[in-house]
């Protein structure tokens, strides 16, 4: 039976939602609903830490033989578990990726490594069973582990200001995580890199006409070849990808302005109100005029 791990169980205060666990079965060490030998999925994103040992991870089904090093991160809807965690030290860290308390700044989510690691390559892994993982060398997990170990004695000893310091070491870790993506050699981590420059190129000028040239371009990829492989990773094509974030846009000033649909239509990169209404209605079901109702 898959369990489904709430975030409600692991984060002692709502409002700062961010929790540090470090299991060994070896030493006896666990926490409060630890799932770790469980298959579960949750409502929150997970940072995976193998500190010590090897050990089998079961992810969508498909086996990870894991050690000291190597760093996984785990999105909410997918499913996981250790198969063997007996001979292996790991630290998990859990937060928020909610809109309303999410634990990461907006700077550091447009790093290229960010978005391949923490967006396209757990979307691409479920989807396509893929087998990358980030691995640390002794070095860099060394740095690394001093960090988790000073987030440890701040959860545990909560003197004044420790959720403003557990936020920057989380930030800290992501960063470096992220520099590390980036400068991995495997073939797909390099597509997932060059493709979350075109996903931060999308989210920035979606109001503007894009060429598909111009993506294959960023991607360094020939256009056909950019398609196949945005497709694989991400789930739609370009052209759907833009199309949702031009709605999500409007959606967000259709809830917090009095700007016109036209004005609305135009500063999300559509070509007329017409369309923009043709397009929000297939999507939503309804009307713009109707969907900015419920929110008065």
């Amino acid at each position: 039976m898959v369990v489904k791990a709430l975030g409600t169980h692991y984060f002692e205060n709502n409002n700062f939602p961010l929790n540090i666990c470090r299991v060994d079965r070896k030493d006896a060490i666990s926490h409060e609903f630890d799932l770790t030998e469980v298959e579960h999925f949750h409502d929150f994103t997970e940072l995976i830490f193998i500190i010590k040992g090897k050990g089998v991870q079961i992810i969508e089904q498909q086996e990870y033989i894991v050690s000291a090093g190597d760093v996984f991160v785990l999105q909410g809807n997918q499913k996981h578990y250790f198969k063997d965690a007996q001979g292996i030290e790991i630290v998990n860290i859990m937060f928020s990726q909610d809109k309303q308390f999410s634990m990461i700044s907006e700077e550091i989510k447009k790093l290229d490594g960010y978005k391949a690691l923490f967006i396209l390559e757990s979307q691409y892994r479920a989807q396509h069973h893929f087998k990358n993982k980030l691995h640390l060398d002794r070095s860099e997990l060394a740095k690394l582990e001093f960090i988790i170990n000073s987030m440890i004695n701040e959860q545990t000893d909560k003197y004044t200001g420790y959720e403003h310091l557990l936020k920057n070491k989380l930030e800290e870790l992501i960063i470096l995580l992220s520099r590390q993506y980036s400068n991995l050699e495997a073939t797909e981590a390099k597509s997932l890199v060059r493709l979350s420059r075109v996903v931060d190129y999308l989210e920035s000028n979606f109001e503007q006409k894009i060429y598909l040239d111009n993506l294959a371009e960023i991607a360094f990829m020939s256009p056909r070849n950019f398609q196949r492989v945005f497709k694989k990773a991400v789930g739609v094509s370009p052209s759907v990808y833009l199309m949702q974030i031009r709605l999500q846009k409007s959606r967000k000033l259709l809830r917090n302005t009095d700007m016109g649909i036209a004005n609305i239509a135009t500063d999300c990169g559509f070509s007329d109100s017409n369309y923009f209404i043709k397009c929000f209605k297939k999507e939503y079901k309804t009307t713009p005029v109707k969907f900015r109702l419920r929110y008065r």
